[in-house]
């Protein structure tokens, strides 16, 4: 997986007074980030405009590997690796509006993970992440690919998902340093 995230804290806060709401589980994950607009096209696979249509709630396990550099694998050199504990994920799919960059097609439907979501009456929260949702604004994603039957991932929570209004994109977060100002200006960067 290119952008590798590592989550750094959790913990969970209980509400109080409200028996309805959700336990939630705060998380920050390590995210690479992107000095210009330009980078950040180069490193997306794909990047599309797109509507949300759905999602679904998983905890997804992490393939493990025992073999490789320890310096990017935790795992490299175990004997065993038992009890490794799931993720929460909300993988939305988006049909495909416009291509942009990528091999996907206008009229595609695609999955994207996040992380994060109501699982088994938690609330998992990832400090940095805006949830897509169905039924808003067009996105605009800059997106990793890794293969067939694999959702695909932003590149960072906060530089690679926009919302599409008349053409202009606006950032999902005010600190959005690589931002674009329209859907024309970052299809020009996906041709450079």
């Amino acid at each position: 997986m290119r952008a590798l995230l590592v989550l750094v804290a959790a913990s969970g806060l209980a509400l109080a007074g409200c028996s309805s709401s959700p336990e939630v589980v705060s998380s920050t994950a390590d995210y690479p980030s992107y000095e210009t607009p330009q980078d950040i096209v180069d490193a997306a696979d794909v990047v599309v405009r797109g509507a949300v249509t759905g999602s679904r709630v998983k905890e997804d396990h992490p393939i493990v590997s025992t073999t490789g550099d320890p310096s990017v694998n935790p795992q490299a050199g175990l004997d065993e690796v038992t009890d490794v504990p799931g993720i929460v994920v909300t993988i939305s799919t988006v049909r495909v509006e416009e291509v942009l960059k990528g091999d996907v097609a206008v009229g595609d439907v695609i999955e994207v993970a996040q992380l994060g979501g109501l699982y088994e009456g938690v609330r998992y929260v990832e400090t940095s992440t805006v949830a897509l949702e169905k039924g808003s604004d067009d996105y605009v994603l800059l997106l990793a690919d890794h293969g067939p039957g694999v959702p695909y991932d932003l590149l960072h929570p906060v530089q690679a998902m926009y919302t599409v209004d008349s053409g202009d994109l606006d950032p999902v977060a005010p600190d959005n340093d690589v931002a674009v100002d329209t859907v024309d200006d970052l299809a020009e960067l996906a041709q450079e």
